[in-house]
């Protein structure tokens, strides 16, 4: 085990910053993270395997694991891809990155593909994890990734994911943060799309102390479709932050972000959602959607929707909303025989369900459905039904 390298001073004062202003993750700067190569038990990995048909790839800690994967035409690990790396420096994140293992994905992909990024250790650990998807002219991919921090010693996990949308090519992209609720996970989404290319992506957050959840596209050709969706359910002394920014710099391209979530005890989500549209990129449609309900009264929901429009030919709309659960539809789910705990689950179930039901890979679904009536008080009842 040895003392990580990265510089994570650079968390000290992020908070100053307007981007940060609603997540402060200072006390990473007091923490000295080492770079573990614990050994993850082969029962623990192949209960995430949700996909056994399909590819597999896992990385541990960054490293990838090659006895637990399974490869297929067009994925590789390490490869000397030019474009890597080219999409996330057109951002200005703040978020640190370290060598890791790199997974490149291209060529048509019948299947999903499974990427499972395990964090562990005895002691808090730092890890990074890199991703690269590349779908060329007329190619379609869809990936599926599992983020999950072991164990309670406060990991930082970092993944960095770049797509490549080429023109009239297909990608679409899970990725599901689940496991420990004492880990950070500070992850990047970064995006270009080119020519009739469509980018579906969701955001799953179901764990974590804090998450911050960055995504930036850049919507590099005309007739594009961009959609970004969230979902998160948190409770006690969790934190989600999802922040993007979608840059419209053709013209006759659309975009929709929709995020919406469920927060319990203290928890806290920020949703920042910049549209920016260039100078001539005319006949943009672009629309930010962020919903929020509310079990208690020490939970706290922030909306920060942002336009920067540069045309007047655009129909760019943004919308937020936070309340409660309906005590008018709850009644009569109780008036029907339904049991009070059963009856405000189904109600937070058909509330996030919209966001899974867009899931294509059925296993996947499976499992995060699972998750969540789990975390659901009366959610075993659902399952009956």
């Amino acid at each position: 085990m040895t003392t990580m390298t990265f510089d994570n001073k650079c968390f000290e004062k992020l908070h100053k910053t307007e981007a940060w202003m609603y997540t402060n993750v200072s006390a990473l700067a007091k923490i000295d993270f080492a770079l573990s190569t614990t050994f993850v038990d082969e029962q623990i990995i192949h209960g995430f395997d949700v996909t056994p048909a399909n590819s597999f790839i896992v990385l541990i800690n960054g490293v990838f694991n090659e006895e637990a994967s399974r490869l297929s035409d067009g994925i590789e690990i390490n490869a000397a891809y030019e474009l890597a790396g080219t999409i996330a420096s057109r951002g200005d994140s703040f978020i640190p990155s370290f060598e890791c293992d790199t997974v490149t994905i291209t060529n048509n992909q019948e299947k999903t593909i499974h990427i499972l990024q395990l964090v562990t250790g005895d002691c808090a650990t730092a890890a990074s994890g890199s991703v690269f998807i590349h779908a060329k002219e007329g190619e379609s991919i869809s990936v599926a990734e599992t983020h999950v921090c072991l164990g309670d010693s406060g990991h930082l996990f970092m993944p960095l994911t770049e797509i490549m949308a080429e023109k009239n090519s297909n990608v679409t992209l899970v990725r599901a943060i689940r496991g420990s609720n004492t880990a950070y996970q500070l992850g990047q989404l970064h995006v270009c799309q080119l020519d009739s290319s469509e980018v579906q992506t969701h955001t799953i957050t179901l764990a974590s102390k804090v998450s911050r959840n960055e995504v930036s596209a850049y919507l590099d050709g005309e007739h594009i479709e961009s959609n970004f969706d969230g979902m998160y359910m948190l409770g006690q002394d969790q934190q989600v932050d999802n922040h993007l920014r979608i840059e419209h710099n053709y013209p006759n391209c659309n975009s929709r972000e929709f995020y919406k979530g469920i927060l319990d005890g203290n928890a806290k989500s920020v949703f920042t959602g910049r549209i920016y549209v260039k100078e001539g990129a005319t006949d943009t449609d672009a629309k930010q959607t962020n919903q929020n309900i509310l079990l208690s009264d020490d939970a706290n929901a922030i909306a920060r929707p942002q336009l920067e429009i540069y045309n007047d030919e655009v129909a760019c709309t943004h919308g937020a909303t936070t309340g409660e659960i309906d005590e008018e539809a709850k009644l009569y789910l109780r008036s029907r025989g339904i049991p009070a705990d059963a009856a405000e689950a189904l109600l937070m179930y058909a509330f996030l369900n919209e966001s899974l039901d867009h899931l294509a890979d059925d296993g996947f679904r499976k499992t995060l459905t699972d998750e969540l009536l789990s975390a659901m008080p009366g959610g075993d009842f659902i399952r009956t039904l």
